[in-house]
């Protein structure tokens, strides 16, 4: 997809994507405008060791992970009505994605940034991999999604034969961060931006 089809349906899930994070209500899309590109912002940079005993995921039984191909995943979407997040291999060309399913029901999703992989914060050095751009549909929120699955997948990633596993969250994000934490990740260093402006940490 090129820059146009890029911006055109970054703007099309503009509305969707504010009325997520923040509720559906008029200040929700001045309050995504402001965070996203006005303001300066700090970021917490977390990284996980997997070349050390992890945290065990504790997912509940009756949720299932799966890590599907962007064609399953295609398929998956079709006819549903879904945040952004669900579209970051169209919107940045990312490859991996894991998806937990309730039944038959989408419950949440997590994006896997490495190698060549874009990233708005680090530079991934070989065995180093970025969990990136997740988010629990709001009738699934309450099982501790986020935490367990970061788990799971630093888990699937070690036996992958990574290093290390990273993430980067807006220092305002106080349930992202509790859950990097309960997930086993610690805080290595702060990332300062202007709007889309700030500078990459190799790692």
């Amino acid at each position: 997809m090129g820059i146009r089809g890029k911006i055109y349906l970054t703007l099309k899930e503009f509305k969707k994507t504010a009325y997520h994070h923040y509720g559906k209500a008029p200040l929700s899309l001045l309050k995504f405008i402001y965070y996203s590109g006005l303001s300066i912002n700090t970021f917490i940079v977390y990284e996980n060791d997997l070349t050390k005993e992890l945290r065990a995921h504790n997912l509940d039984t009756d949720f299932m992970v799966v890590k599907p191909s962007i064609e399953e995943l295609d398929k998956i979407r079709a006819g549903k009505d879904l945040p952004r997040e669900f579209y970051y291999d169209s919107i940045y060309e990312a490859k991996t994605c894991y998806l937990v399913f309730k039944r038959d029901d989408i419950a949440y999703i997590h994006w896997v940034f490495c190698g060549s992989d874009y990233s708005r914060f680090l530079v991934l050095r070989d065995g180093v991999a970025e969990l990136n751009y997740n988010t629990t549909l709001p009738e699934f929120r309450g099982h501790s999604l986020a935490a367990k699955v970061m788990a799971y997948i630093s888990k699937d990633l070690q036996n992958m034969g990574y290093r290390k596993l990273m993430g980067v969250v807006h220092e305002y994000n106080y349930p992202q961060n509790k859950c990097m934490i309960k997930a086993g990740f610690q805080e290595i260093a702060r990332i300062r931006s202007l709007g889309p402006f700030n500078k990459k940490l190799i790692v």
